[in-house]
């Protein structure tokens, strides 16, 4: 299967499916699995980054004063109950603000329609950037300049954006979950120490 594909394929054409003791623990998640899963020792997943990319910033907080959030992930995977998660960060940290930037943002419903989950857990708009897409790999990956601490999403962990940020130096919080979509940010987060 290609690049991104979580789960099995159900088929018993196919023998074995790549992975790691991060994202399928042994004795988890066998039963999930037509395949035979084959553990890598140094995790499932390899990252090339663009061949030109961004210089990494300072972190902006230190000009700012400002905790900046961010979460580059598809806008699918933010869900009611990750919003609800955030909005307790975000709560714990007064001053903090938090980026969230997708394609489906650039439509002005969408952006009301997440604005509206924030205010339901009493965080104001103007602590939330919504930002749509970049046709520009190098202007996407330079907006990880403007983010302190990457926000996973949960329960289906990033995996390009969360192999992003750590390229250009942002840290990233991750939950764990049970199943492989959920665990992908513990393994990537493993494979860089």
């Amino acid at each position: 299967t290609y690049l991104g594909y979580p789960n099995t394929t159900g088929l018993d054409t196919i023998d074995y499916r790549l992975t790691d003791a991060w994202t399928d623990p042994e004795g988890q998640t066998e039963h999930l699995h037509t395949e035979q899963l084959v553990r890598l020792p140094h995790g499932f997943l390899c990252y090339q980054p663009p061949i030109e990319c961004p210089e990494v910033g300072s972190l902006p907080v230190l000009t700012n004063q400002q905790v900046t959030f961010g979460s580059f992930n598809n806008l699918s995977k933010v869900t009611p109950e990750l919003i609800g998660y955030w909005a307790r960060i975000l709560t714990a940290i007064p001053s903090s603000r938090l980026i969230i930037k997708s394609k489906p943002l650039f439509d002005a419903g969408t952006r009301d329609y997440v604005y509206e989950q924030f205010k339901q857990h009493s965080i104001e708009a103007q602590r939330i950037e919504l930002l749509g897409w970049l046709p520009d790999t190098s202007q996407h990956l330079t907006l990880y300049n403007q983010v302190d601490i990457a926000l996973d999403t949960f329960p289906y962990n990033g995996t390009t954006t969360t192999c992003e940020a750590l390229w250009m130096g942002v840290p990233i919080v991750t939950l764990a979950g049970q199943t492989h979509v959920s665990r992908v940010g513990v393994s990537l987060l493993w494979s860089v120490g």
